[in-house]
């Protein structure tokens, strides 16, 4: 028995060491990736045509990746667009290659595919003898969430010879997994972790708000609590963020506290948070800590919250602000009274227009330019010819904006016959779709001079009948960014250039000209670009493909439809959201109506990426209809829904969308969902901000 359990015991060890030609192989690899190995000598042509073999044969041959040297296997672009048809031949990859380098890029791809097929294959890469190979397992299972994934990324943490990063990594993704017992592990990770995870309590609790949903909201306050009163600063600084969503009075305290945090910050993630709950009961404390500011930023988001909780103080405030003995906290103090874009602004932001210093002065003046206040504009009246020229741009601007862009002559009088301000001046007066500055908008937009969100609206408003062909003109020489501008103009021949160009565009292998050019010909609805269209949905590119069969489907075109959904299906998960912007495109009724069963079939099916992606295609379609299958994904079962759900109501910029989310927040009682609808609102607010002129 004992030779019989040696023999057993060197078989193993003699099987667990690579061949010596295994070893040449590795050491040439890390010495020379080009290398020739085994005595063969390839040309760069050979090796091309090597790798395009393997690639072929993917799908085919699930044993093609498990002998396949790195050095013959194609690039992960070029699996990916094989879509799940690569799952197995992958799987295998990442269960029986040596070389682990190969292992980890495999076992990455099957996280964005997506597949779940691939789970035994990612779950066992978790044993693997390289950290590398267990650290990009362990990325790819918190993509794909399932029951199964808990235990053996329960190992993970308890391997002594883990590396941190990976134990780090395992706690978020085990929080991913939308599973109570999960939930425990990350809970106790925080809160009494063993010796070694002492240091990943961030980690943990990251874990554990990805899965707050699952959680007890008494539970949850408390875990949040936690991190707040910790010792660990970025455990302080994950608990703000937190704090700021959840807006439970209970953490007043604890963020009062935290506004004389050393670190920076945690001071502005503590008082953005007070602004946020909206409890009034840390008017005082704000108050009180203003005297003790030393930043700008402080200040400003001192301000905003105590506007939001007791809007007497904040006025009271920034009276005493606004008159302060630094110009800087002046300045700053006049900057937040126009963000916060309130008419009671005004007197306020009058007196500092008097203010010895110019940066002053400007920033009254530009927040005058916010204000909803009737007087503003003869306030400013003054200012139009000051010799101070950034004060007077300022302020005819200022004035501009208050009249609801109708003062187009005071622009056109002060600043665009002026050779220095004429450009800017010219975008300002395309707001007001002033005929006057066609010309110099299209030289502008030609020339990149300005960025096409500049000048959009005006080119797409304008009546002249130079736009539509310059437009075009652009987009034949590569302005590819001008495709949906070109589609809303349709110029004459726009239809022809189009098919030529997907034509020369694949001649040349420019796919992504290629892509614009399809879209453009399903905008024009172009009957002659049929054939063409067609001969692409055999095309070996998966992009090409789609963007053909949305093209055709968008002419009721059954067999465009069909191809459609097939490669739909085959997609790898990061890619499905670039499908669903795709099909935002299509506005034709026969076109809906052929595509409209197939993704209601998928918005009901059980694959989680995609029944979200098919219901955000609808939603895009008619979002007053849509919204109630995306406030459903808002409150799913797992994580991914909810995330998916709250990615794609964010891109959806439109106001109407805006409106319907007000409208679900102030009648949804579920409060995870409630949390994450204010959320999705804030993030929109901010954007919209940020874009305003």
């Amino acid at each position: 028995m004992k030779t019989r359990h040696g023999l057993t015991a060197v078989l193993v060890i003699l099987a667990a060491l690579p061949s010596a030609a295994v070893v040449r192989t590795a050491l040439a690899d890390d010495e020379d990736d080009d290398a020739p190995q085994g005595g063969e000598v390839l040309s760069s042509d050979q090796l091309s045509k090597k790798k395009r073999e393997v690639l072929l044969a993917i799908p085919k041959d699930e044993t093609v990746l498990i002998n396949v040297s790195k050095r013959d296997m194609p690039a992960s672009p070029d699996v990916l667009n094989l879509g799940r048809k690569s799952t197995k031949a992958i799987a295998r990859c990442v269960s029986d290659n040596v070389d682990d380098k190969l292992r980890a890029t495999c076992a990455e791809m099957l996280g964005r595919l997506g597949d779940r097929s691939a789970l035994g294959a990612l779950q066992g890469a978790l044993e693997a003898w390289d950290a590398g190979v267990r650290g990009a397992a362990i990325g790819a299972l918190r993509k794909i969430p399932d029951p199964g994934n808990v235990a053996p990324l329960a190992k993970i943490l308890a391997r002594e010879d883990e590396e941190p990063g990976n134990r780090a990594a395992a706690l978020e993704a085990l929080g991913a997994q939308s599973s109570g017992r999960a939930v425990k592990i990350v809970r106790d990770a925080l809160k009494k972790p063993p010796e070694a995870l002492e240091s990943m309590r961030v980690s943990a609790f990251k874990g554990l708000w990805k899965s707050r949903h699952l959680i007890d909201r008494a539970e949850l306050i408390g875990d949040v609590s936690y991190a707040l009163a910790s010792t660990d600063g970025a455990l302080v600084l994950a608990g703000t963020f937190a704090a700021g969503e959840l807006r439970a009075p209970q953490l007043v305290p604890a963020l009062v506290k935290l506004m004389k945090n050393s670190d920076t910050r945690v001071r502005n993630r503590a008082v953005y948070a007070l602004g946020k709950i909206g409890d009034t009961t840390a008017t005082r404390a704000l108050l009180e800590q203003i005297p003790h500011v030393r930043e700008s930023r402080m200040l400003n988001n001192i301000a905003f919250a105590l506007e939001r909780l007791d809007p007497r103080a904040f006025y009271g405030t920034a009276r005493d602000l606004v008159g302060h003995k630094q110009a800087q906290i002046r300045m700053n103090a006049a900057f937040v009274l126009g963000d916060v874009r309130r008419p009671e602004g005004l007197p306020l932001l009058r007196g500092a227009l008097d203010d010895k210093n110019d940066m002053v002065r400007l920033s009254a003046v530009t927040a005058i330019g916010k204000l909803d206040a009737k007087d503003g504009e003869k306030v400013l009246e003054r200012y139009v010819d000051d010799p101070n020229p950034s004060l007077k741009r300022a302020a005819i601007y200022a004035i501009y904006a208050l009249s609801g862009y109708k003062r187009t002559d005071l622009v056109w009088d002060k600043l665009y016959l002026v050779p220095e301000t004429k450009a800017e001046a010219a975008i300002a007066l395309g707001r007001a779709n002033d005929p006057r500055v066609t010309q110099d908008l299209l030289t502008c937009l030609e020339l990149s001079q300005c960025a096409l969100g500049e000048v959009e609206g005006f080119m797409r408003a304008s009546k002249s009948p130079d736009v539509p062909g310059r437009t075009l003109l652009a987009w034949t020489k590569g302005r590819s960014d001008l495709t949906d501008l070109v589609a809303t103009l349709k110029p004459a021949g726009a239809g022809s250039l189009a098919r030529s160009e997907i034509q020369a565009s694949l001649a040349h292998k420019a796919i992504l000209r290629a892509l614009k050019a399809i879209d453009l010909t399903g905008d024009l609805s172009d009957a002659q670009a049929g054939e063409l269209l067609t001969s692409l949905l055999v095309h070996e590119n998966t992009r090409l493909r789609i963007h053909a069969a949305v093209a055709l489907a968008r002419a009721d075109d059954a067999a465009g439809a069909a191809a459609l959904f097939r490669d739909m299906d085959n997609l790898p998960q990061d890619q499905l959201p670039s499908f669903v912007r795709l099909l935002g495109r299509v506005t034709e009724p026969k076109g809906r109506a052929r595509m409209a069963p197939e993704l209601d079939k998928r918005a009901a099916g059980p694959d989680a990426p995609m029944a979200v992606a098919a219901a955000a295609v609808r939603f895009t379609w008619d979002p007053e209809q849509g919204i109630f299958r995306m406030l459903a994904a808002l409150g799913g079962a797992t994580r991914v829904e909810r995330d998916l759900a709250e990615k794609y109501l964010l891109h959806d910029e439109r106001p109407l969308v805006t409106e319907l989310l007000r409208r679900a927040l102030a009648r949804e009682g579920r409060l995870p969902v409630k949390d994450q609808l204010r959320r999705i609102l804030d993030l929109r607010a901010d954007r919209a901000a940020a874009k305003r002129p």
